[in-house]
């Protein structure tokens, strides 16, 4: 499912609550306001008869659990207390932001995020010595060729090795040694804290370095192609983007379960950490 251009409504959103299986909202505004396009959505769940309803303000009776749809402040709980979101990102953006580049094809920019993999022999050798994974779409023309991988200005010589067309995936091997993300060894846990980081942008897409971020209503058990639907304060999210946790550690791109890399485009060993929760 490519989300790169897809808008919702606060009418569909609740709809979305319903079929997604992850929601991102976006940090930002303030909590003192009425529950209003302006100040972003909350819709309160009943937690005996799960109707939802929209207030009119931004409480929930206690009654019902409150769900941040977009533009409100969000807290995460812990279990020594609440921490705000914002302390949060502030711990986790250099880490992801040192990780991600922005890989360059026919005047399309996408984000790539550097991973720890097992580099096959021939592209050792060959001269790679790293590898970013990306979201295919838009990097069909440049496979088997040269491409700009660069982060603030330094390139770090792509190309653009493997693509999986039906899971929307591709990998980029580099000349030059990338920083790497550690993936997540347990499976992430419902509302915990999630972060995406846009690096490279396109037309009409979120601009670079976007930040969204969300808690984790679940991972569909069932279909391992597809992590989530993930939505960013009425715009969508860039499918490229990594999807990270509190420690800045990866869990998913272009929506895919760890496990699908290994399968389709990644020749990862058997006891590799892609595959501790996602087989």
């Amino acid at each position: 499912m490519n989300l790169a251009n897809q808008h919702i409504t606060a009418k569909s959103a609740i709809a979305t609550l319903v079929l997604s299986i992850m929601l991102v909202s976006t940090t930002a505004i303030a909590l003192d306001a009425n529950n209003s396009p302006e100040t972003g959505y909350i819709l309160c769940v009943n937690k005996k008869t799960k109707a939802v309803t929209y207030p009119a303000s931004l409480n929930c009776s206690s009654s019902e659990t409150k769900l941040l749809i977009g533009g409100q402040k969000q807290i995460s709980q812990g279990a020594s207390g609440s921490t705000s979101v914002e302390s949060l990102v502030a711990a986790v953006l250099p880490k992801v932001e040192a990780a991600t580049y922005a890989v360059a094809c026919d005047e399309i920019s996408v984000t790539a995020t550097g991973v720890s993999l097992t580099l096959s022999a021939d592209a050792k050798k060959r001269g790679y010595n790293g590898a970013v994974l990306t979201a295919s779409y838009g990097l069909d023309a440049c496979l088997d060729s040269s491409v700009p991988v660069t982060q603030d200005g330094k390139n770090f010589g792509g190309y653009v090795w493997k693509i999986d067309e039906e899971n929307n995936l591709a990998i980029v091997m580099t000349i030059s040694k990338v920083n790497t993300l550690n993936p997540v060894l347990k499976a992430p846990t419902r509302g915990s804290f999630l972060m995406t980081y846009i690096r490279g942008s396109r037309e009409n897409s979120l601009p670079e370095g976007s930040i969204g971020t969300g808690t984790l209503a679940n991972i569909n058990p069932d279909f391992d192609e597809e992590i989530a639907n993930i939505w960013v304060g009425g715009n969508s999210r860039d499918s490229w983007a990594p999807i990270v946790d509190k420690y800045g550690d990866f869990i998913s791109i272009g929506l895919k379960k760890p496990g699908v890399f290994c399968r389709n485009l990644i020749n990862c060993p058997s006891g590799s950490d892609f595959l501790r929760w996602s087989k």
